[in-house]
């Protein structure tokens, strides 16, 4: 099996070379946005059939995220997205928290991959319930460890956030929630969900925002003007501080908490960027 693994993986190392040069010399922008998001959807797709039997030695343990960026990381970089991370030292406490975080496309999850091995650990993550039957991604990200959430049944869902809120509560697991609940590539954030604030009001933990600054430089998927790219650039991410959600009540604070977050986050939006990276080297 590892040498098939060892073939794959330099199978795929050959195509990042001729898309490299295809890059250069032959495709135009949109064509290799086309090329670019098919081989990255196709990288997570390999790596969620083939770690699987990995995380069997340890089922739905969430470090098994943390190995997933491991493996990932190296073939995720050939990709051209590089990341500055500002104050990150404020995610190297190991104690239970609640990460929010704006959520703008699909390939947040590179960023996410980056963050995991350096600062984030124990951490599992919320996520949609249709992402479960995503063909073979949804399978293996729950074994890895990821918290699926029916939001279509509310009981089902209640069910799920309290045992996620009894494991926050006894382990030394914090939560990665994108509380806007859909990618949004405007200038502004979306209505920010109660569910990330509200668990953390239970389990009295800290919220723990971070902010990615706009993709737009770089990455663009806009159907009505016919626009697409995926350029190579350098994205910023601005880790917040904490907010202590000790004596706060479901009653009293979970809106006031829900609406101080996002101005918070929003605020550190307007004051970061992402620069393109105009060099010959990444594609």
């Amino acid at each position: 099996m590892y040498s098939i693994l060892i073939l794959l993986l330099l199978g795929i190392l050959l195509l990042s070379i001729i898309v490299y040069l295809m890059a250069h010399y032959v495709l135009n922008e949109q064509q290799l946005f086309k090329l670019k998001y098919t081989l990255y959807a196709s990288l997570v797709i390999l790596y969620s059939i083939i770690l699987p039997p990995i995380f069997l030695l340890h089922p739905r343990s969430a470090l098994n995220i943390r190995l997933s960026a491991i493996g990932l990381n190296p073939f995720l970089r050939l990709f051209g997205m590089k990341y500055r991370v500002e104050n990150g030292q404020v995610l190297d406490d190991s104690k239970s928290c609640v990460i929010v975080a704006n959520h703008q496309s699909s390939i947040d999850f590179i960023g996410m991959m980056y963050l995991w091995p350096k600062h984030i650990h124990y951490c599992t993550i919320l996520a949609k319930r249709e992402l479960l039957w995503a063909g073979p991604f949804g399978p293996s990200s729950w074994l890895a460890g990821v918290e699926f959430v029916d939001r279509k049944n509310r009981q089902r869902a209640a069910e799920t956030m309290q045992n996620l809120i009894e494991k926050l509560k006894t382990q030394s697991l914090r939560l990665w929630v994108f509380p806007e609940g859909t990618r949004n590539m405007s200038e502004t954030f979306l209505p920010f969900k109660l569910g990330a604030f509200r668990t953390a009001i239970e389990a009295q933990i800290p919220i723990v925002p971070i902010v990615f600054s706009s993709y737009k430089p770089i990455y663009n998927v806009d159907k009505s003007t016919n626009s697409y790219y995926w350029r190579p650039g350098c994205v910023t991410i601005k880790c917040l501080e904490p907010i202590n959600t000790t004596g706060m009540t479901l009653d009293n604070d979970l809106q006031r908490l829900t609406d101080m977050t996002r101005k918070r986050m929003m605020d550190a939006y307007l004051t970061i960027q992402t620069t393109v990276i105009n060099d010959k080297k990444h594609w």
